[in-house]
């Protein structure tokens, strides 16, 4: 589940604190922004600052319908480098319309940082023991794509750039 206590990157670079928190097992909402998991989306009318939804590679936006109006953000956990469902969540969600913060979480680093931006992915939270300020700065090592992504419309081979 997500380690609330590790800063979220952003994809122009910056780095925050995260201000999202769980719900506790006893089912008490905090005060503040706060996460649920699809599980606890009958709670989401409880939170009083951001709303943010969890969601795992079980929770496909291709089979469930999310409350996606009522959300701030959509947590989208990577369960490990080689499960790419993770981009495809993003993808769809953006397609479905959803214009609020997309935020992967879990096996991530500084390596992927570029794919999940084009995916849709507008923050970041970096595998615990991985480096958040190299990741930072490996969010500059592609300047100009090739192919156009949820994050660049066109790409510069087709406006002659």
């Amino acid at each position: 589940m997500l380690n609330t206590t590790l800063q979220v990157l952003f994809k122009d670079g910056t780095i925050a604190d995260n201000s999202y928190q769980i719900i506790a097992e006893e089912g008490v909402v905090p005060q503040g922004d706060v996460v649920v998991t699809t599980a606890q989306l009958d709670q989401l009318a409880h939170v009083q600052g951001k709303k943010a939804l969890y969601i795992t590679v079980d929770d496909s936006p291709e089979t469930h319908q999310f409350p996606l109006t009522e959300l701030d953000a959509i947590f989208i956990e990577f369960a490990g480098f080689n499960d790419g469902r993770g981009y495809s969540f993003a993808a769809l969600l953006r397609r479905q319309g959803y214009q609020g913060e997309l935020r992967a979480v879990g096996d991530i680093f500084k390596d992927v940082l570029n794919y999940l931006k084009r995916s849709g992915f507008d923050t970041f939270v970096v595998k615990e023991g991985k480096d958040i300020h190299e990741a930072a700065a490996g969010l500059q090592d592609f300047t100009n794509p090739y192919q156009a992504s949820t994050a660049v419309p066109q790409a510069s081979y087709q406006t002659g750039a």
